[in-house]
């Protein structure tokens, strides 16, 4: 019996089944997120929105970045977070959102993983009236009244700000691009006894950049202005025909 390695695999199977797994804390990751890059339709072209984040936070109190946060037990998947992220800290309904599909997984240096979404906002039917000029016309020439972002009822306890940039202001910015260094080292615990081929001045240094992009006096950068830089290089070449 001790060695009935196809009951071990059952009995493996049925534990790992009802089991949900989590970050091990050994690891390098220590929480993980999804994030939102929500677009809404501009005046001339589509705008993309950005939160400031409130001052009584106190996590990067201030700062600006996109609606999210940590998956919840209730979420099915990262997508289902982000979204709901949204609809929390913005104050969308999660059916007036559209997905349009998911960005590089992106790891940052503070032990954060983000789990980067793009999508839409399209608000239903709710919203929609006839144009007065065309009151014969059937359901095909309803015409959407979407309200101004600045009238949504975002979380005030997160959010003290909502400010959106123009797509063709995003393509056309070039960031200004600074650069960090992260070292990993050991520490005197080390067993160097255990581990004689191992060098006792060991260290590695990570270069990574920091972006840096403007908007009317407000400057994204971090973790948010990555993840825009990446989407931005992405799709360059197919952005320039919406904006």
């Amino acid at each position: 019996m001790k060695h009935d390695l196809e009951n071990m695999a059952r009995w493996l199977k049925t534990e790992m089944e009802t089991r949900k797994p989590h970050l091990d804390p050994v690891g390098v990751v220590s929480r993980v997120a999804s994030v939102l890059l929500l677009f809404l339709p501009g005046p001339e072209e589509p705008e993309l929105v950005f939160e400031v984040r409130s001052n009584t936070l106190n996590w990067q109190p201030g700062e600006i970045s996109f609606p999210g946060g940590s998956r919840e037990s209730a979420d099915r998947n990262f997508a289902e977070a982000a979204v709901r992220e949204a609809m929390e800290e913005l104050g969308v309904r999660p059916v007036d959102i559209r997905l349009c599909g998911t960005l590089d997984f992106f790891s940052a240096h503070n032990t954060f993983m983000i789990y980067p979404f793009v999508g839409v906002w399209q608000p239903g039917q709710e919203g929609c009236r006839l144009d007065p000029s065309n009151r014969g016309e059937t359901a095909d020439r309803l015409l959407v009244s979407a309200p101004d972002y600045r009238q949504w009822h975002f979380n005030r306890d997160e959010v003290a700000e909502l400010f959106t940039v123009p797509l063709r202001h995003l393509l056309a910015q070039e960031p200004r691009v600074a650069t960090s260094v992260v070292t990993m080292t050991h520490l005197d615990d080390f067993p160097y006894d255990l581990m004689p081929q191992t060098p006792k001045d060991w260290s590695r240094v990570r270069k990574y950049p920091i972006y840096f992009y403007t908007y009317q006096g407000r400057v994204i950068w971090g973790i948010t202005a990555s993840i825009l830089h990446g989407f931005l290089e992405r799709f360059r070449k197919g952005l320039v025909d919406f904006a």
